[in-house]
């Protein structure tokens, strides 16, 4: 007779659950692992630039990516902007979704991707593309 395995835990079945709840993954996409220079240009309300910052894109899905950079970006709006392997710039716009300071002193920025749907893929494309690009020759 075959039996079912059962989860053997020290925690009560409740607190057990509570665990896996608060472990749910709340992304739409998948991410993936890139390694970017980004240049990230934040804008005020009045669509003026206020300030420029620098960072490195860590991961990117198809809806957002995560930027850790020395300062924090001081807008919700702003533009993102790299220089591809062809040397050319691709640039797009987002919305600050989260920032965060590490032990490190750097910032954690999420950034949802703003604009149509084909723009958006080109630019993740382009993003992945010049992170491969760029591991290969290294």
């Amino acid at each position: 007779m075959i039996h079912q395995a059962q989860k053997i835990s020290p925690f009560p079945e409740s607190a057990s659950k509570e665990n896996q709840v608060l472990h749910l993954e709340k992304r739409k996409c998948a991410r993936v692992p890139v390694c970017v220079p980004v240049y990230c240009t934040s804008f005020d309300s009045r669509q003026q630039s206020p300030s420029q910052n620098k960072g490195i894109v860590k991961d990117v899905s198809q809806t957002g990516l995560r930027i850790e950079a020395g300062s924090d970006l001081r807008s919700e709006k702003l533009k993102l902007a790299f220089v591809d392997a062809n040397k050319a710039v691709v640039e797009i716009m987002g919305k600050v979704v989260f920032s965060q300071k590490t032990p490190a002193g750097m910032y954690k920025i999420g950034v949802q991707l703003q604009g149509n749907k084909p723009d958006i893929i080109q630019f993740v494309a382009k993003l992945v593309r010049f992170y491969h690009y760029t591991k290969k020759i290294h």
